[in-house]
C-alpha cells in the first residue's frame, strides 16, 4: 500500500468513523467512496452463482437476475462474464 493510499484511506474512515456499519455504507455509497456499478455487477454475479448451486441452468438464473436488479438480460450477462471491469 502506498502513502496516498494510506491517506485516503484515513479519510474514508473519518468520514464513517462510529458509525453502524449498514449506515457507514449507506455514507459511503452516498458520497460516493464504493462504486454502485462494480457492486451492482458483483451482486449479479453472486446472485446467478448462488442460483446455478441450487440447480437452475445459467441462462435462466441470468434472467431471474436481471429481473432481481431491474436490468437486461444483456447487463446481466455481461456482468457475469465480464469480470475485469
Amino acid at each position: 500500500m502506498t502513502q496516498l493510499d494510506e491517506l485516503l484511506e484515513e479519510a474514508a474512515l473519518r468520514e464513517i468513523r462510529g458509525l453502524p456499519v449498514r449506515e457507514a455504507l449507506r455514507k459511503l455509497f452516498e458520497t460516493g467512496l464504493i462504486d454502485r456499478r462494480r457492486c451492482e455487477r458483483l451482486a449479479i454475479r453472486h446472485d446467478v452463482e448462488r442460483l446455478q448451486a441450487r440447480g437452475i441452468p445459467r441462462c435462466e438464473a441470468l434472467e431471474v437476475a436481471a429481473r432481481t436488479y431491474c436490468c437486461s438480460y444483456e447487463k446481466a450477462r455481461n456482468a457475469f462474464y465480464d469480470k475485469t471491469k
